[in-house]
């Protein structure tokens, strides 16, 4: 297929995405908040913001993803960035979202959580309003805190749950130096009030394969975001298969905070060929200057693959999502009806 025919396909092709950070906030809605509430910014146009989200290493990178989460400090901020993120799946064609977001790293202190959630849960109903579309969140819990105030996060964000469409409890943040083992007690309370599980882990070379195994051993975690270096180890690659645990990869991402070279390094159709399920994602569009669709057409340019992988890929994203059983049959059924009216034959 001609590459602009299967840019085509990739853009209109209905897809979910599982893996992508509220906290990390578009150009022209940064701006707009930081005028609101009076933050000054080291930018002051859409292009001087573009060119400051470049950075040169991970620790950069954290340093400026804090400095963009400043400026959200009202009730109407959260609900913009829910409503943008809504407008954004609408030009990418994707039809259900799961959006992490990490309260104690980036909003706890200049914002109380119910504000937030207020935001977010309408920004949410606007979203489903306006667009027809579905957009639910994960509320990821940062590896740096107390498992004390972890636990007591849980419990915080339940009563959240239904109103913000809150379907996980996450783990995220600083890796190296914070097992997630520490935090066992509030993922089990998290499994008791009906969230689903999972993690950040084993991005970076230096959190190795062992990350991933202390994620799937001491948190049980149905999803794992990342993992990437699970490719290192053939039993833990075989673990993964045998237990049907997907994997929300983030090629580009990965490839922007230097964990590889370039995409061609990159193990998500080495780990999808041993038989895991990987799904592609966006992780932080802004920062790296990379949407959804981005990610599927560098897998194509880089991997030669076709539309079959690509479609592939995209029932992956909808079966690992938490959607329920009669919600993934009706996205699947949308999915074929939509590749019949493509590829009738």
């Amino acid at each position: 297929m001609p590459a602009d025919d299967i840019k085509q396909f990739i853009r209109e092709i209905p897809k979910a995405e599982l893996h992508m950070h509220l906290d990390s906030v578009p150009p022209e809605l940064l701006l707009r908040s930081a005028r609101r509430n009076n933050v000054e910014l080291p930018f002051s146009d859409v292009e001087g913001a573009i060119e400051w989200y470049r950075f040169n290493d991970l620790e950069e990178f954290l340093q400026k993803w804090m400095v963009t989460t400043s400026v959200l400090v009202t009730e109407t901020d959260y609900y913009e960035v829910a409503l943008e993120l809504g407008r954004d799946m609408q030009q990418q064609n994707i039809i259900r979202r799961e959006v992490m977001f990490t309260y104690a790293a980036a909003h706890e202190g200049r914002v109380e959580l119910d504000t937030m959630m207020k935001g977010l849960a309408r920004g949410r109903r606007q979203v489903k309003e306006e667009f027809g579309l579905d957009l639910y969140f994960i509320a990821d819990i940062d590896r740096t805190i107390s498992p004390e105030r972890s636990l007591k996060y849980v419990d915080e964000i339940a009563a959240y749950k239904d109103e913000v469409g809150i379907l996980g409890i996450g783990l995220d943040c600083q890796e190296i130096g914070y097992p997630a083992g520490v935090h066992r007690d509030a993922f089990a309370r998290a499994r008791e009030l009906g969230f689903y599980l999972s993690a950040h882990c084993g991005e970076e070379y230096a959190a190795g394969p062992e990350g991933v195994w202390d994620a799937v051993n001491d948190l049980n975690v149905d999803r794992i975001d990342h993992g990437n270096q699970a490719i290192r180890d053939n039993e833990l690659i075989n673990h993964i298969v045998e237990n049907d645990i997907p994997m929300t990869l983030c090629p580009i991402s990965n490839v922007s905070i230097n964990v590889y070279e370039s995409i061609a390094d990159h193990p998500v159709i080495e780990l999808r060929n041993r038989g895991a399920t990987v799904t592609v994602n966006s992780d932080d569009p802004p920062f790296f200057q990379a949407d959804l669709n981005d990610n599927y057409m560098q897998l194509v340019e880089t991997f030669n693959l076709g539309v079959d992988d690509i479609t592939q890929l995209v029932r992956n994203s909808f079966t690992c999502s938490y959607a329920t059983d009669e919600e993934k049959t009706a996205y699947l059924a949308a999915l074929d009806d939509w590749c019949r009216v493509v590829n009738p034959g």
